[in-house]
């Protein structure tokens, strides 16, 4: 018995079919052996049945008579000087020994011409039934019926539309689809974008261009001169991972700065909360350590009492502008307000939701841009932007929402941030906000 059972026929179940039809059973004993219907059993025969013989167009009378292979007579047409056979003549009309061959099976059951005692002369279409050449017709007809799009003209041009204006806004195949909720698998908008069914190509999504291979830089590489001198002590890796566990913490921020732009001394940082995928941006003009500890204090200042709940804990790099994380964790009046961790040299997996951040960053601020009089309102917007996009990280769910369904809708409004329409969000070159 075919092993998908109730299901298409596969190689299998036609190897009991034709093997049944040998041995002379009906549609109706097949059909019990295959567990199915008997008119599916003569629906598969129809379907993929081929010509094994083809009739003449102009054909004998002798043909269709079951005397042919032993007929000798001869002058049936009257011509006497004629010393052949008549078997196979196409002048003869008519014949008083005829014996038509009577035969139904390119219309009925079986439906080819297995077992026919006239087979040999019977100069009828004569059909056939092969498993291994109808699993194969049965494969690429199942392959060409799943090409294309199946749509109606109206509805092709409106689905390519929305995406098209979705791509050209900045917005990720994932937020077009959820937002305009489309009638189509995340992977079957993509493949129609590779196949070129629609407008988008794959150049024209960011994330789908190969990069280039990295350098490879040994550990001690990455550690600035600056720090030689620094203790750590008590902020490594590993002193996260057990005041993590302690305390239990889920929600804590990644941070780094975005790689330094060659034209310009303005540079950003860039904050995430990795549970909720949540971006904050922040401007600086050639920053330095205290620089980045008047930004936590200007936080501090807006977010209040707050301020610990928001910020408990924060994973960062070796960055000599973070040096001062000591005065950053601890206010003046010497009331423990967060916890600052640093990752080991040159291992980014240990921050790897701020690192593929900032991969996607380079959209908005490519290598070499000039940020002069980038202002925080427009980082601002920019983040509003990342935040309000669909993420299929988070099943689908929005992190700006989720910030918010957390902490509260007034902390929001505190950092400057505002929820925006996923049909309104732009990911853009930051001069276009």
């Amino acid at each position: 018995m075919g092993i998908n059972k109730d299901k298409q026929f596969n190689l299998s179940k036609r190897k009991i079919l034709i093997k049944s039809l040998a041995d002379g059973k009906n549609a109706t004993e097949i059909a019990q052996i295959l567990e199915c219907h008997k008119s599916t059993i003569s629906r598969e025969i129809l379907k993929y049945r081929y010509l094994d013989f083809k009739s003449e167009s102009k054909q004998s009378l002798c043909s269709t008579c079951s005397r042919n292979p032993s007929c000798t007579l001869k002058h049936r047409c009257g011509r006497m000087i004629c010393g052949l056979k008549c078997a196979g003549c196409k002048s003869l009309e008519v014949c008083d020994e005829y014996k038509e061959i009577k035969c139904n099976r390119e219309n009925r059951f079986p439906f080819i011409c297995i077992n026919c005692k006239n087979i040999n002369s019977c100069k009828r279409n004569h059909y056939s039934y092969n498993p291994q050449r109808a699993d194969t017709e049965a494969k690429d007809l199942r392959r060409r019926c799943r090409e294309g799009i199946n749509m109606t003209a109206s509805e092709y041009n409106e689905f390519d539309k929305i995406i098209l204006n979705g791509v050209k806004a900045g917005q990720s195949i994932y937020h077009i689809k959820m937002t305009n909720n489309l009638p189509r698998s995340l992977k079957a908008i993509y493949n129609y974008s590779h196949r070129g069914q629609i407008s988008v190509r794959p150049i024209d999504l960011p994330r789908s261009v190969t990069l280039k291979r990295r350098k490879a830089k040994l550990p001690s590489e990455y550690e600035y001169n600056e720090n030689k001198y620094v203790d750590r002590s008590n902020h490594l890796f590993a002193d996260w991972l057990v005041f993590q566990a302690k305390r239990r913490i889920i929600i804590y921020w990644e941070m780094d700065f975005l790689g330094v732009p060659h034209t310009s001394d303005q540079m950003i940082m860039t904050l995430v909360i990795p549970r909720f995928q949540f971006v904050y941006l922040i401007p600086f003009d050639h920053p330095k350590e205290n620089d980045v500890l008047q930004m936590f204090n200007t936080l501090d200042e807006l977010l209040g009492d707050d301020f610990e709940k928001v910020f408990e804990a924060i994973i960062t790099d070796r960055d000599p502008r973070f040096n001062t994380f000591r005065d950053i964790e601890i206010r003046d009046d010497g009331v423990v307000r967060t916890r600052v961790f640093f990752c080991n040299p040159g291992v980014s997996n240990e921050k790897p939701f701020v690192e593929n951040l900032n991969q996607q960053l380079r959209i908005i601020f490519p290598k070499g841009a000039d940020l002069r009089n980038l202002t925080l309102a427009k980082c601002n917007e920019i983040s509003s932007n990342l935040n309000s996009r669909f993420l299929n990280s988070i099943d689908g769910k929005r992190p700006i929402d989720l910030f918010v369904e957390y902490f509260g809708i007034e902390i929001l409004k505190k950092l400057g941030l505002r929820i925006i329409d996923p049909d309104e969000v732009k990911i853009l070159k930051f001069n276009k906000y």
